[in-house]
């Protein structure tokens, strides 16, 4: 049995095919072409004018596009923490919480695009190594040790598997796929590293604390296949459980970690886009290019006796004699029809319009995958699915700094400020002109208004109404039509 530490579970078997999907959307056209599996090839087509089409197909990235306008709603305003009665090294650590100088803000972005692409990204709450285990907080500050966030993206983690541990679910198993880049001089090298993070099960049916090892792949010339070797561990993690997070839009298929992923018909659809795209161009091609047809034509032969090719172009001249029956033959080009090309046009401006109206639901259908401890707030909040995965986002975060405090050896309990009160309409659409509608009929206030504009981001949000009223009076004054003030 191949009993490996790369081996994947079958909840990331499952979820591979869609995963590589979305990467590929997300890579562009250069890596979109690359996939043969995402431009089937034509039946007896050749291979090298298939690699021709495929290399050349045109790929307009309506999906990312898309992505990017949902992750970046919660984001206008900064993710902040209420920083009362918590301790000055938690404080510090919002500024920096991945080693790197990025701030919760940023850290939290990255996490809340890769998870409504992936269906759920992955935080692991690590700790500088090589501290000796009875340090003090003290003596962990000489040392310049500290607490750190790191992100696995979705198809980094191989395996994860939970129980419940002392009434709630916690992770017993987690192995996570990393690379080791190395410096010689010029030369740089990457292994492939697995770290595995496991919590052994007593005879008792209780857990053990958690430890971590890291397995490194050596390649071999002797050996048909890769050896993986143990160069770290197994070494217990201090805080006793395993520090990770998941953040998660998609729904859980019951207590695996396959997910439903809220974006794959988009994704299936960009693909749809994609292959109709390159038809299209293909045929325009064709149409650019037609094929040459000769009707009662005997073709010249060349000294093997095989048909020679027949110039063409606008310094070419080709004849027609007679044919063996005694009736001139004549030649002509084969075409696509140009109805076709405005059918196939049509159809690829409508399959980009369904594309963007599934990027729409997202704003206005509502979720059921809201953690018990976010369904209270969501419903004073609202219903839409993306503000429910920023509920989600607040609550992963609020966990994670769970982590971080028992890494800091405080009782620090953090709360995560995200805006969810944020627009909710697309950026082509009309819906601040019914607000306006409403403003000039006297329903609602000329002060709603300009809040309704500061939220949409119309207007600024640091506009001052007061401050402009004022300029506005002045040039009123100035312009000598200060009675109708």
């Amino acid at each position: 049995m191949d009993d490996q530490p790369n081996t994947p579970s079958s909840d990331h078997l499952a979820m591979s095919a869609f995963w590589s999907m979305i990467e590929s959307i997300l890579g562009g056209a250069v890596t979109m072409r690359s996939k043969k599996e995402y431009l089937p090839q034509f039946p007896d087509e050749p291979e090298d004018r298939y690699d021709f089409r495929r290399k050349n197909a045109k790929f307009t990235n309506v999906y990312r596009d898309i992505a990017e306008n949902l992750a970046q709603r919660p984001f206008a305003k900064q993710v902040t923490v209420k920083d009362e009665d918590i301790s000055e090294d938690m404080i510090d650590f919002v500024d920096d919480v991945d080693g790197r100088s990025n701030n919760l803000h940023v850290f939290a972005s990255e996490v809340f695009f890769a998870g409504i692409n992936a269906a759920v990204d992955w935080i692991l709450v690590d700790y500088t190594k090589d501290v000796p285990i009875d340090a003090t907080r003290a003596q962990e500050a000489e040392l310049g040790a500290r607490p750190f966030w790191v992100r696995y993206p979705a198809k980094t983690v191989l395996a994860a598997y939970t129980d419940v541990v002392d009434g709630v679910e916690q992770f017993v198993h987690v192995r996570l796929q990393e690379k080791a880049r190395s410096r010689t001089g010029f030369t740089e090298e990457t292994a492939d590293r697995v770290r595995v993070f496991d919590r052994e099960l007593q005879a008792d049916g209780s857990y053990a604390g958690a430890t971590y090892s890291v397995y490194e792949n050596r390649k071999t010339e002797t050996k048909a296949k890769d050896s993986w070797v143990l160069v770290e561990g197994p070494l217990p993690v201090t805080i006793g459980v395993i520090p990770i997070v998941p953040f998660l839009t998609g729904r859980r298929i019951e207590n695996s970690w396959r997910l439903h992923p809220p974006m794959r018909d988009a994704a299936e659809l960009q693909i749809e886009l994609y292959q109709q795209e390159s038809g299209l161009k293909h045929i325009k091609e064709l149409t650019a290019f037609p094929m040459l047809a000769g009707n009662g034509v005997d073709p010249p032969l060349d000294t093997s006796g095989k048909p020679e090719k027949v110039p063409v172009g606008p310094h070419s001249v080709l004849y027609a004699p007679p044919g063996q029956s005694g009736s001139h033959g004549a030649w002509d080009f084969i075409e696509p029809g140009a109805e076709s090309l405005r059918f196939l046009a049509d159809d690829i401006k409508e399959t980009a319009r369904e594309l963007r109206e599934l990027g729409r639901q997202p704003l206005t259908a509502q979720s059921g995958n809201l953690t018990v401890v976010t369904t209270a707030v969501a419903a004073q909040k609202g219903n839409s699915a993306i503000q429910a995965w920023a509920l989600n986002l607040k609550d992963a975060l609020e966990r994670a700094f769970e982590l971080t405090a028992m890494w800091f050896q405080t009782d620090d309990a953090v709360t995560v400020n995200i805006d969810t009160d944020f627009d909710l309409g697309w950026s082509d659409d009309d819906s601040f002109k019914h607000v306006l509608t409403l403003n000039n009929n006297g329903v609602i206030s000329h002060r709603a208004t300009i809040r309704e504009a500061k939220r949409r981001s119309v207007l600024s949000a640091d506009y001052d109404h007061e401050a402009d009223q004022e300029f506005i009076e002045a040039d009123m004054m100035s312009s000598g039509i200060s009675d109708q003030i």
